[in-house]
């Protein structure tokens, strides 16, 4: 997923990370559970999110302050080798983010083709999260 922000990469790499924001932003109830470094939301940090009778753990594992974000999903979904993706790029006078969420489905549960389901689900709430985002930047 991509989206185009008119602000420079710090501003939507605060947006970005503010785990309880983020949620605001999905619709979803997400929760800071233990804060990372920097504090509260870095490297470390477990993000809940309560969504549809499900609480899914997630940890970040990756922070470059303005230029990336990674997280990995720890507990209440059944991803294998899940790895979520932000990457923010200059772009003029405002910021590119490449947003990518890689994981694999386990075959007891349809394998790819259910996968595949979902992961288009996930892009398409993901990717109307950061439209609103965006918009609300200008």
């Amino acid at each position: 997923m991509q989206q185009r922000f008119d602000a420079p990469p710090d501003r939507v790499f605060g947006l970005l990370t503010d785990h309880v924001g983020f949620g605001r932003a999905l619709g979803e109830d997400i929760r800071l559970e233990r804060p990372g470094v920097p504090a509260p939301n870095g490297l470390g940090a477990v993000r809940a999110i309560h969504a549809r009778g499900l609480t899914i753990r997630e940890e970040v594992v990756g922070w470059e302050p303005d230029r990336a974000m990674d997280y990995t999903v720890t507990s209440g979904a059944p991803f294998e080798n899940h790895l979520g993706e932000i990457r923010l790029v200059p772009d003029g006078g405002g910021t590119r983010v490449d947003y990518r969420i890689r994981y694999e489905w386990p075959w007891w549960l349809g394998g790819g083709v259910v996968g595949g389901l979902i992961a288009r689900g996930l892009e398409q709430e993901i990717g109307k999260g950061l439209a609103r985002m965006a918009a609300g930047l200008r």
